[in-house]
């Protein structure tokens, strides 16, 4: 195969082409040749952003950034050596950015859900609602991952004050979260069907784990990682992700303070914002990032959440499963 051989021919050249060879291989954009009708160093810009948005499923700019830089590096490298004409990232609407997170937007590659219908399938989940929503709801209030929630332990909790304590940051969370982590430590076993399965008593952990072999009274970070993969199992089966969950919290969290309007004329404006309003309102949000907790600036949050703002804009937030 011509486009592999390229490849290992690039890698070759340095340390840190191997490295970005690597990242391409580990995402095996060969395995596609056949249906674009070209090997993947003829790929045009077109067939590139079918790749990185229908085959891939991208809709964070600044992942896309990381990515295209390294398949632009090889491309460029292509050119330089005559095997190809020119690179398809130069010049491209089909690979800017405004282009592919409206597409990425309308092929539902944005996991942007309704507090309502997160809440909606913790309820579903016959028996163990609670131990859903302790777990799908941490995230939405401001937990920023699975593997960081499976570190936190009951005692990072302030009941009275209502407040979460991830590090350094205090995260408030609501009555029905804190509900749910009291709920779910005073259980002593996970139901799915007619199967029983204990839970770990003795465990500190925030969501206790189910009892395995070896897992009791040996909370090691092995078990950690048991745990955070537990817990992403079982939001998988309801159908959301720890990026989709976490965003659509501060989401969530933006709208109740500034309301749609706000939001959607700093996402998706209908005509550029003059640089006076951008800045108030990059000030504005940024306060708002520090008060609770989120580590985004505002224009981080305007290149990343377009997406979000775009589903937001013509109704396509996950409220009812569609």
């Amino acid at each position: 195969m011509k486009s592999l051989e390229r490849l290992e021919e690039f890698q070759a050249e340095s340390l840190d082409f191997q490295k970005i060879g690597n990242y391409i291989r580990r995402q095996n954009p060969f395995r596609y040749e056949e249906a674009y009708g070209r090997d993947f160093i003829h790929f045009t810009d077109e067939d590139l952003m079918d790749l990185f948005i229908r085959k891939f499923g991208q809709y964070k700019p600044s992942v896309m950034s990381v990515v295209f830089g390294k398949y632009r590096r090889f491309y460029d490298w292509c050119v330089k050596k005559q095997y190809i004409l020119e690179n398809p990232f130069e010049n491209s609407k089909f690979l800017s950015y405004e282009y592919l997170v409206r597409v990425a937007a309308a092929n539902g590659n944005v996991p942007y859900y309704s507090r309502e219908y997160v809440l909606r399938l913790c309820r579903e989940q016959q028996g163990e609602e609670e131990y859903y929503k302790a777990m799908a709801l941490s995230l939405f209030e401001g937990v920023k991952s699975y593997s960081q929630l499976a570190r936190l332990k009951w005692t990072d909790v302030d009941p009275e004050k209502k407040v979460l304590s991830v590090g350094a940051q205090k995260i408030q969370i609501s009555g029905e979260l804190l509900e749910a982590y009291e709920t779910v430590r005073q259980r002593s076993y996970f139901q799915t069907g007619e199967r029983k399965q204990a839970l770990d008593q003795s465990s500190e952990a925030l969501i206790p784990p189910l009892i395995r072999h070896g897992c009791q009274n040996s909370f090691s970070g092995e078990n950690y990682r048991y745990l955070s993969n537990a817990i992403s199992r079982k939001m998988t089966s309801l159908g959301l992700s720890a990026p989709g969950l976490y965003e659509s919290g501060i989401m969530h969290r933006l709208l109740q303070q500034f309301g749609e309007f706000e939001i959607l004329e700093y996402l998706v404006p209908e005509h550029p914002l003059e640089k006076a309003c951008m800045s108030r309102k990059n000030k504005e949000l940024e306060e708002f990032f520090k008060e609770h907790a989120i580590p985004l600036t505002g224009k981080d949050f305007s290149f990343d959440f377009k997406g979000y703002g775009l589903l937001l804009k013509y109704g396509k937030v996950s409220q009812k499963g569609d």
